[in-house]
């Protein structure tokens, strides 16, 4: 059987040993979407695809249509992201994204904005500190992306406008299943599981995130941060809308979990 050849750029965003020397892909591609390909002969030292078939390597792939996987015939690399791989937590975070994604999406289903973000998204976290503001970003910039944003300026409950005119130090929050966000009034953190607790400058971050679009997204090194603590329940409340809308808890957060608690 004559397989099908063509070439596509793509990142790799999950990889597996398998057998001896080779490498099982799962590849995203702007026009592709997601698919899997094996990388025959890989992970030989003197191999020619060992480099552009590493993981968070934008490659240009050279396939042909396999029975149940693309085959690799041949691969460049584009951009291998080395800043990632210079300091774990930019790594870690870069992980993270790359996972996002990959469950995020159904195979051959391309999301041209979405590979742009995810690109995106790994060029930022080269250069923004902390790592963890361009991942929050992205978080937030993926939300939109797949159709379920929340609304982060009025009450789930009331509508009222958030933050608004609230007296300060009042807690506002994040309902996963309501999409949008609690004003004080309405937020039930210690007798409701699906309310997450914010801060007002938590509040105010995350807005100012769903209006950083990607075509503004140099600008998010010049963000002013909130305090630590706020950042921590932006980052919760995040993880609890993450969760319930892709019904699953991704183990690149246990890695994050470990670094920070090694911090």
């Amino acid at each position: 059987m004559i397989m099908r050849s063509y070439a596509t750029a793509a990142l790799v965003i999950r990889r597996i040993n398998y057998g001896e020397t080779d490498k099982i892909l799962t590849l995203y591609s702007r026009d592709r979407g997601r698919f899997s390909a094996i990388a025959k002969g890989a992970r030989k030292p003197i191999s020619r695809l060992s480099g552009a078939t590493e993981l968070l390597t934008l490659s240009k792939f050279g396939l042909a249509t396999g029975k149940s996987l693309e085959v690799v015939s041949q691969a460049e690399v584009s951009e291998s992201f080395p800043s990632l791989h210079a300091e774990l937590p930019r790594l870690a975070h870069a992980l993270y994204l790359a996972e996002l994604v990959d469950h995020s999406v159904e195979d051959h289903e391309p999301n041209p904005l979405l590979f742009d973000l995810l690109i995106a998204g790994l060029y930022l976290l080269q250069r923004v500190t902390p790592p963890e503001l361009a991942a929050r970003w992205f978080e937030v910039q993926l939300i939109g992306d797949l159709g379920y944003a929340p609304d982060f300026a009025a009450c789930a409950v009331c509508r009222a406008p958030v933050p608004g005119a609230f007296p300060a130090g009042e807690m506002f929050g994040l309902s996963a299943s309501g999409g949008s966000a609690l004003c004080p009034r309405h937020t039930r953190v210690a007798s409701h599981p699906d309310h997450s607790a914010l801060t007002r400058d938590s509040l105010i971050f995350l807005q100012t995130l769903a209006n950083l679009s990607p075509e503004d997204a140099n600008l998010l090194p010049s963000l002013q941060l909130p305090d630590v603590r706020s950042m921590n329940l932006a980052r919760l409340a995040l993880r609890r809308f993450l969760r319930y809308h892709l019904d699953r808890e991704l183990r690149s957060m246990e890695f994050l979990d470990s670094i920070s608690h090694n911090g």
